[in-house]
């Protein structure tokens, strides 16, 4: 029994208790040890050598006592403590006398908790503390940034520099460098190598159709600037052309990264790689900058009164939330115009302001135009406006509507204050309003509008009603020539069910509204104080009966509608109401476009609607076809809509898409006699392959006018890039042209070219035809360089 023990004491120790040699110390569930002890066999093991502080485990190990060689196979993980290496591996070679590791085949590392290596074929020189292979490596850094070594490579660890014979760094912003003998310090972020070539991030440059690309003979880079030499620099993709738009050639390429600038020395800028200008130095801000100080691209203009002018706009950026545009205008009569743009963003709003000074012979003019949009809490917001002009014509004459966002009218101004709040269930708008007429004498040219309001609000009913009920107020008080006060006060209550669908398919729906409009009006030179009470109330409902069909390929739906209204109410005088019914207008419940009456009287809708739809092509057909009926007339209606007949015109629409490339529609109203007809309107597209064609012709006749013209716009796109447009409209009454525009466009990701030609038609005998020839380009993302006339700039 004593023996037994003994055996069983021997097979723990040899399993479980760690065994000692002179250079490696294992701790394993088995062991084998073969050849008189030189070769030791080690399982699920962790070997370790305390004098070069290395652990590691292995699910198998050969130890060879003679060379000094280790193998370590299936999951090995080597720590190195002294140089802050682990190493992970299927296989790891670990020679004692070179002090060298060898891990076979696929291979992660981990180097002083900073730099991830992904790797095959490794070899670890703890001597040098150099890692290096001859395979393909990856190797990222705690920034994220990657650095994909495509041939051999070495990384010194004590230094921190890894020498590669080809390599592609991505970095943490997606950007990719690319270099042939590079050198990279990791230490401090420098980087040297030849043939560099940098791919940006595709949308780098604001536009994720780009392919910016930076390549250069040589190039360094640290943390504080990239440079390279002999560089070509360009945003443009080259997808399907022969070369990119354009590009700059230059000797020296820098990125300071601490100013955050691209700059180009000794350049030339060429344009479909053609030559077009030399620049000695040029500077912009790279594309992290969204704002920065500068001169923009200049302009030229001319004019008959004025004569050529230079304008040199300058960018000024005055602090994070403050911004200026200054516009500087010198003309060849010498008169000087300095128009200014002023940003500025606040906690809760955002500040524009647009004015400008001209000195000259005219005078001294000046406009000032101020916007504020922004909200007072989480319910209320607001819209201040303020515009005003010394000199009527000024902005008319010097087209300052050109270079600003706030100019939109150059004729009538406009001061106002709105304010909005919006409740859960309602919403209340109003509005202090001043209008100036330019064109106007100066005691008629004011109208003033305060205040003017709107307030709505759902109110909450029972499910049981089946619909919804909506109250609406609104108003305005206005003082307009001088003297004339006018006030208006409107509340309506609208009640709206909900869609009735009977067994057989009939849809019904009804509106109940009553409209309560005070008016008041002063006029103190003529008839004096006129006050008016009204009390208007109407009824409509509308009920249609969809039926479908489908025949083959082909779905048929028919659809006739009645619309039925009612009021007791009579209207005031109406009827010169420029109002014409169409289909989509004349089912409405205010269909006489009015707030402050409803219509009177009762009438009677009726209307057809027929669609074929092919359920597997293009071609459909629509027809649709409506009359309104009273019984008796009502000369206070609009007539023009015949509204104030017993029955109005037949009018409708046809539209039949023949196929993918023809379509024609045809609006029309005609005598409910069928006589004559008021109005046609023809519209015919045509396209086919890369050409489009509009044809619209529009006619009114008896009883709506004297009209008739046409208007077609045509485009042909030879190619994605190249587009032709051309646009006309003639007076047939008259046999008179109005206008044409011949535009030719090129447009890629990265440049823009247009050339338009326009001329314009005046019936006024002592006027001439304006003819113009418009020159742009723009370099996208950088300039845009252009001639307005090209005529005046030759002197023609």
């Amino acid at each position: 029994m004593k023996i037994k023990n003994l055996y069983k004491l021997i097979f723990i120790i040899l399993i479980n208790t760690e065994v000692f040699s002179e250079e490696i110390e294992f701790k394993a569930s088995k062991m084998d040890i073969k050849e008189n002890g030189n070769i030791i066999f080690a399982y699920n093991s962790k070997a370790t050598i305390p004098l070069e502080k290395i652990e590691i485990t292995s699910n198998k190990a050969k130890h060879n006592k003679e060379t000094s060689v280790t193998i370590f196979t299936d999951n090995v993980i080597f720590k190195d403590k002294i140089n802050n290496v682990i190493i992970q591996s299927n296989k790891i070679i670990y020679n004692k006398i070179k002090n060298l590791i060898y891990s076979n085949d696929a291979t992660y590392m981990v180097v002083k908790d900073e730099y991830k290596i992904i790797s095959r074929n490794v070899y670890f020189d703890r001597n040098l503390n150099r890692i290096f292979s001859n395979e393909k490596t990856s190797i990222e850094d705690n920034d994220q940034n990657l650095y994909k070594l495509k041939e051999k490579f070495v990384l010194d660890a004590n230094k921190e520099i890894i020498s590669s014979k080809k390599s592609v760094i991505i970095d943490n912003q997606d950007n990719k460098y690319i270099f042939e003998d590079i050198i990279i310090n990791l230490s401090n972020n420098e980087i040297a190598g030849k043939e560099i070539k940098v791919e940006f991030e595709k949308s780098y440059f604001g536009n994720p159709e780009n392919e910016p690309i930076l390549k250069g003979r040589s190039g360094y880079s640290n943390d504080d600037n990239l440079k390279i030499y002999k560089g070509v620099f360009s945003t443009c993709n080259i997808k399907n052309k022969k070369c990119r738009a354009w590009e700059l050639n230059s000797d020296e390429f820098n990125h300071d990264k601490n100013k955050k600038i691209f700059e180009y020395k000794k350049s030339w800028f060429k344009i479909f790689d053609y030559r077009v200008f030399y620049l000695p130095y040029f500077n912009h801000p790279d594309p992290s900058v969204k704002r920065k100080s500068g001169f923009l691209t200049p302009s030229y203009s001319s004019s008959s009164r004025f004569g050529t002018a230079v304008n040199f706009p300058y960018f000024k950026v005055i602090s994070i939330d403050k911004d200026l545009t200054l516009r500087p205008r010198y003309y060849a009569d010498k008169s000087f115009l300095l128009q200014n743009e002023y940003r500025q963003a606040l906690l809760n709003s955002n500040i524009i302001s647009d004015f400008s000074l001209l000195v000259g012979n005219e005078g001294t003019k000046s406009h000032l135009f101020y916007n504020q949009v922004g909200k007072i809490n989480d319910y209320i917001t607001f819209k201040l406006n303020l515009q005003d002009v010394e000199g009527d014509n000024y902005l008319k004459n010097h087209k300052l509507y050109e270079n600003s966002l706030l100019i939109q009218d150059d004729g009538l101004l406009l001061s106002n204050l709105d304010i909005n709040w919006g409740f859960k269930n309602s919403n209340l708008s109003t509005s202090f309003k001043v209008f100036e007429d330019l064109s106007q004498n100066y005691h008629d040219r004011y109208q003033y509008i305060f205040p003017d309001f709107n307030f709505t609000k759902t109110i909450e009913i029972p499910e049981s009603y089946n619909g919804n009920f909506n109250f609406n107020s609104y108003g305005y008080n206005k003082n307009y020539n001088t003297n004339i006060t006018e006030s208006v006060i409107t509340n309506d209550f609208l009640f709206s069910s909900n869609n009735f669908i009977n067994k057989i398919g009939m849809s019904t729906n009804y509106d109940l509204l009553l409209k309560n409009s005070n008016d008041y009006l002063d006029e103190s030179t003529n008839s004096g104080e006129e006050l008016n009470y009204n009390l208007f109330g109407t009824f409509k409902i509308d009920t249609s009966l969809p039926l479908q069909k489908k025949i083959e390929d082909y779905k048929h739906i028919i659809n006739p509608k009645i619309s039925f209204r009612y009021s007791p109410n009579k209207n005031s005088d109406l009827s010169s109401n420029d109002l014409k019914l169409n289909y989509y207008n004349a089912f409405n419940l205010n269909r006489i476009e009015t707030s402050s009456q409803v219509e009177g009287g009762e009438a009677l809708t009726v209307g057809f609607e027929f669609n074929r739809i092919n359920t597997k092509g293009p071609d459909n057909f629509e027809f649709k076809v409506a009359n309104v009926i009273k019984h008796k007339e009502d000369h206070n209606l609009p007539s023009k809509s015949k509204l104030d007949k017993t029955r109005s015109d037949i009018f409708g629409d046809i539209n039949y898409r023949f196929n993918d490339n023809l379509a024609i529609g045809y609006g029309y109203s005609y005598d409910k006699d069928l006589e004559y007809s008021n109005l046609d309107g023809i519209n015919l597209d045509f396209n086919i392959n890369n050409f489009f064609t509009n044809f619209n012709y529009y006619t009114e006749n008896h009883d709506f006018g004297d009209t008739e013209n046409i208007l077609n716009r045509t485009t042909f796109k030879p190619n994605q890039e190249n587009k032709f447009s051309f646009e006309s409209t003639k007076n047939l009454r008259d046999d008179f042209t109005e206008y044409y525009d011949l535009i030719y466009t090129y447009f890629t990701d990265c440049i823009s070219i247009n050339l338009n030609y326009n001329k314009s038609f005046y019936r006024d005998g002592n006027l001439k035809p304006n003819e113009s020839l418009s020159f742009l380009v723009k370099i996208i993302p950088f300039t845009e360089l252009g001639v307005p006339n090209v005529g005046s700039l030759i002197g023609k």
